[in-house]
């Protein structure tokens, strides 16, 4: 359950701040230029990337006992334990799954910050590319020429064995009506 949830709030964490870095770099450049540090400058992306990372944790802890019981907790209810102490173990579970979200949240979005502005204060496109890795690149275009490839293949032993058939002893349906 804590690595699903951070690994989900690392994720759209990222791809936040990636987008939002894209598509609003000259409002980030203008901040850089008139002296902004970079956490500075990209303090409103990584605010609105916490609050999107943090928001299913948030939900999920606001209808937790009152619309849905968890499993664990029920397994301790049926297992013999109080309800009480049932309660106080899924809200520790609970605020370990929303501090371990934050906390992973937080970091990462500081890491893409400071990988994606670099010292000199200015955006690194490089860094930001939306294109896949250059061996997955090639990759995929190996896997396309080699299924044209055997496309064009297939196509031609497919034409062979029409011409094979055509040229064979059956000159007659076999379901035909006359016998």
């Amino acid at each position: 359950m804590l690595c699903g949830s951070t690994i989900s709030g690392i994720v759209v964490c990222v791809s936040y701040v990636l987008r939002e870095l894209q598509e609003n770099r000259d409002k980030v450049e203008m901040y850089l230029a008139f002296g902004a540090s970079r956490m500075e400058a990209c303090k409103p992306i990584a605010r609105e990337a916490l609050r999107m990372a943090l928001t299913p944790v948030i939900n999920q802890m606001s209808v937790l006992g009152i619309i849905a019981i968890p499993g664990m907790m029920t397994g301790a209810i049926l297992g013999g334990s109080s309800v009480q102490q049932a309660a106080r173990l899924q809200m520790i579970i609970m605020f370990m799954i929303s501090s371990s979200t934050a906390l992973a949240s937080i970091f990462t979005t500081v890491a893409v910050i400071s990988v994606a502005v670099d010292g000199e204060h200015r955006i690194r496109s490089d860094r930001i590319d939306e294109r896949s890795f250059g061996l997955w690149r090639a990759r995929e275009w190996l896997v396309n020429r080699i299924l044209t490839a055997l496309s064009g293949l297939m196509g031609r032993v497919k034409g062979n064995s029409e011409s094979l058939l055509q040229a064979g002893d059956e000159s007659t349906p076999l379901l035909s009506g006359d016998r």
